[in-house]
């Protein structure tokens, strides 16, 4: 395995771990390559050839190319992919919010209804 798909498979933890992407089939569907050839990538039996590389590239901006190529400086050119993970927490932390809200809506409407039956 080269170093260039060491690096490739090191920026799919990386979006896997920000939950930019579920798993490794919507990584290969992401980057328009067969769900075969991304685990003959990950089990180490094949390199990440050219179109893996240059669709990954083309698809996360974030991500530094020359990194990725030569191993030179960071994975992420800027943050604004950390700033579009802080919003994805925060729309599903409101909608935990809002469910639980409902719930207690729920109960308190059943309570009200008790009182007023006795």
């Amino acid at each position: 395995m080269n170093d260039a798909t060491s690096r490739f498979l090191d920026v799919y933890e990386y979006l896997k771990t920000k939950k930019i992407v579920k798993n490794s089939r919507d990584f290969a569907n992401e980057l328009n390559i067969s769900t075969s050839l991304f685990t003959e990538i990950s089990k180490k039996r094949t390199n990440a050839g050219m179109i893996p590389i240059q669709n990954l590239i083309k698809k996360y901006k974030d991500i530094d190319a020359n990194w990725l190529l030569t191993g030179e400086g960071s994975m992420i050119k800027n943050s604004s992919i950390e700033i579009n993970i802080n919003y994805k927490e925060l729309a599903e932390a409101r909608l935990e919010i809002i469910s639980l809200k409902d719930e207690k809506i729920e109960w308190l409407n059943k309570e009200l209804k008790k009182k007023k039956g006795l």
